[in-house]
């Protein structure tokens, strides 16, 4: 497998994997998806989405599955009458975030704190669908997404709904102040759709839908819009063997002309990503791009493609790759071998959205890595905790009587994992410092000094193989305290 020396991830190269032979493994007859494991990993969250209940995991009790589906009057309103519950993540202590429908059709965000659940608030325009998606670990930050209409117009200056990020911040009072961010530029398409957030909730991960119908990947950052694809658009019109649709005749006949500069001829506009034109060939020209799930050290986890050879009608080649991109330092990681990274901790521990571990140089199947012995078909990890520890998944059977997938979650409580975390400080326009094992790496900066508590010079080199200790390190103009373990 290829390596990146860019990405944070490589910080870990000093770190181990202890053995597996304990591992606790439960494979659970619910169905059921993982929506979210706390980064502590005490809770996981899962949602049946074909019945709409909502599970909690406790780790105290790890071989159940607790029912917190939101129950309510059968004669009560219909917009008090609840009819499905999801659960789409938790906090580290035991928070749960994820949406109420209701028999009236509207969903509303949502957390589940000290057995109840609480409807989060919403935009005055929001629709029907509205989710909460996300926490950090500490429970004070909410992400989701509403469909509302925008403040700024869109790409093309319409103003109907599309589905916009979210947030919501914990108040002294033990509320939640929703922060919406529609005034944002997106796309002329559905909207942006989060998956993921940094422990920090400074960052929101996830996709926007954009030409004919790509998803691409996007960030919010402090409430501003990332995307890394450029759009722009072209005119087109519909021809047919060599004449150019005009519209239609007092007989509803529709007319062409063989004219191209007839002034009748009905043009429309489309939307190029980088160039090309996703709608050449249908599904197969679609783009596929998207964040997941992300670590504790500034790595987004997922998909990403990439046109190549553009012709003349905009058609061309896409490639569909699993990324890592680490948006602290603005570094990307591709590997076309599979089609998407679900989870992982820096470059040491990967996990595939085929159903494959990577540890360091070694891909193995995780059925196999983790000896989970379930006649489920295991289709891989979908989450985990921030030290590797605590895995969830999605295992998967043919139900004989419609022939379709069913879908089931399972726990992985690992016996030894990632040791030796590294702790980073800094910025990445100041110079970020990576302190792991033994060792002080500084990116984005172009002089370096490292001392001791005693203020002797250790070394001036970006990488320094050091004791354990306490250092002073000077990336530029900053300087910064360290701890290496």
């Amino acid at each position: 497998m290829k390596k990146s020396l860019l990405l944070i991830g490589i910080a870990l190269a000093g770190t181990t994997l202890a053995s597996k032979a304990e591992n606790k493994v439960y494979v659970f007859d619910t169905l059921g998806i993982i929506g979210g494991v706390s980064d502590n990993g005490k809770y996981a969250a899962v949602t049946d989405d074909e019945q709409y209940i909502a599970y909690i995991w406790d780790a105290a009790n790890p071989g159940v599955l607790e029912d917190i589906t939101m129950e309510g009057e059968p004669d009560a309103p219909a917009s008090q009458r609840p009819v499905f519950t999801t659960a789409m993540d938790v906090s580290d202590d035991g928070i749960v975030v994820g949406s109420i429908g209701f028999a009236d059709l509207y969903q509303y965000p949502a957390y589940y704190k000290d057995g109840e659940w609480n409807l989060l608030p919403i935009a005055p325009d929001a629709s029907y669908t509205n989710e909460a998606v996300c926490i950090t670990p500490d429970g004070t930050v909410i992400a989701g997404y509403q469909h509302v209409k925008p403040k700024a117009s869109s790409t093309d200056g319409t103003s109907r709904g599309q589905y916009f990020p979210c947030q919501w911040f914990l108040q002294e009072d033990g509320s939640y102040e929703l922060k919406m961010y529609n005034e944002i530029k997106l796309p002329d398409h559905q909207g942006f759709f989060p998956m993921t957030q940094t422990p920090d909730g400074k960052v929101i991960g996830g996709y926007v839908f954009a030409g004919f119908g790509s998803m691409l990947n996007a960030l919010i950052v402090e409430g501003e819009l990332v995307m890394f694809d450029e759009l722009s658009t072209f005119k087109d019109c519909l021809e047919y063997k060599g004449k150019y649709f005009t519209g239609y005749d007092e007989n509803g006949r529709q007319t062409w002309t063989e004219d191209i500069n007839d002034p009748n001829i009905v043009w429309h506009e489309k939307t190029l990503i980088n160039g090309y034109y996703d709608g050449s060939r249908g599904e197969e020209s679609m783009m596929n791009g998207f964040f997941t799930n992300c670590d504790d050290n500034g790595n987004l986890y997922g998909a990403r493609s990439y046109v190549t050879n553009i012709k003349d009608d905009y058609d061309g080649d896409v490639t569909d790759c699993a990324v890592i991109y680490n948006y602290l330092t603005n570094t990307w990681y591709n590997e076309e071998a599979t089609n998407f990274f679900s989870a992982g901790i820096g470059e040491e521990l990967i996990f595939t959205g085929t159903g494959e571990v990577i540890e360091g140089n070694n891909v193995s199947d995780v059925k196999e890595a983790y000896e989970i012995t379930s006649d489920y078909t295991i289709n891989g990890i979908s989450k985990i905790s921030s030290d590797g520890k605590t895995l969830a998944g999605v295992a998967s059977d043919i139900n004989p009587a419609t022939g379709e997938y069913e879908y089931y979650p399972f726990i992985i409580q690992v016996d030894g994992a990632l040791n030796g975390t590294p702790e980073i400080v800094g910025s990445p326009k100041n110079g970020l410092v990576i302190a792991t094992q033994g060792r002080i790496e500084v990116l984005n900066a172009d002089n370096v000094a490292v001392y001791d508590l005693n203020g002797s010079l250790v070394s001036t080199d970006k990488v320094t193989e050091v004791s354990a200790g306490v250092y002073v390190v000077k990336a530029d103009d900053a300087s910064y305290k360290i701890v290496v373990k």
